[in-house]
């Protein structure tokens, strides 16, 4: 387990301690000039990221090598938003999103009797680390699902180890895999939990007040830390099972051997 934990963090991109870093800040609003919560700000596949908080704001530290990049901002229900880093770093950012429409594809479903789907993999001791620091807000962790035909995804159960944090809130994605380390995110309005503080196991329970209709093929049911309350560690159970893994905010995936578990309830 300790050679996991160390794979995991090694795995985490680290910029250098020397190197000198700018400091980009803003705010992120609708069309309408309400602050928008919770967007992925960072640059593309390059291990630097975060999130804004529940006022729409964002601070970043940019390290001089990545001055010359384009910093993407991001949310499942808007329009992406890029721009250059260093044309930006001299003032603070007031960006504005446009709306993006909400649809899936279409699919036919015949209503029938639900059923509850795991990921495959056996239990081994330990637990899986997602995140001990709020410099990974962003951080992606979860499974892949077959579905053989389509359905109302309707509850997500997620079992966890244990929660040193005052609280998580944490934020499901949908991904349908095409290709399995460039997930194609599907439309659906993000579902939201917060994980309190608990020293015990605890199979935490997830429900869409609106069921998505999801496609057959490959699903990937993705847990992401939007913010964290206090100092801890977030762990889950821990798995022989392939997953993969985002590090921080809009970085590439990353294929690992070992992941969690967790179950869907599908009415197809």
């Amino acid at each position: 387990m300790r050679s996991l934990l160390l794979f995991l963090l090694l795995s985490l991109p680290l910029a250098s301690a020397q190197e000198h870093k700018t400091e980009i800040s803003g705010t992120v609003k609708d069309s309408k000039g309400i602050p928008v919560a919770f967007v992925n700000i960072g640059v593309m596949g390059k291990g630097f990221g975060g999130m804004t908080d529940d006022a729409g704001t964002f601070r970043l530290l940019v390290p001089d090598s990545l001055l010359d990049e384009q910093l993407t901002v991001s949310h499942i229900a808007y329009k992406k938003y890029a721009c250059g880093i260093r044309k930006v770093a001299s003032s603070p950012l007031n960006i504005v999103l446009e709306d993006s429409l909400l649809t899936l594809p279409e699919v036919n479903i015949s209503p029938m009797k639900g059923k509850w789907i795991s990921n495959k993999g056996m239990r081994v001791p330990g637990g899986v680390m997602t995140t001990d620091k709020a410099g990974s807000l962003g951080e992606e962790i979860g499974i892949s699902v077959k579905l053989g035909k389509d359905g109302l995804l309707e509850q997500i159960r997620l079992p966890i180890s244990q929660c040193t944090y005052d609280s998580v809130l944490v934020r499901v994605n949908l991904y349908l895999l095409s290709d399995e380390l460039n997930p194609e995110r599907l439309p659906v309005q993000p579902l939201y939990r917060t994980i309190r503080k608990t020293d015990k196991k605890e199979k935490i329970l997830l429900t869409y007040d609106t069921p998505p209709l999801i496609p057959a093929g490959n699903i990937r049911v993705d847990f992401e830390i939007v913010r964290v309350d206090g100092d801890g560690k977030l762990i889950f159970p821990l798995y022989s099972t392939s997953s993969l893994h985002r590090s921080v905010s809009l970085d590439d995936y990353k294929k690992t051997s070992f992941g969690i578990k967790a179950s869907v309830y599908v009415r197809q």
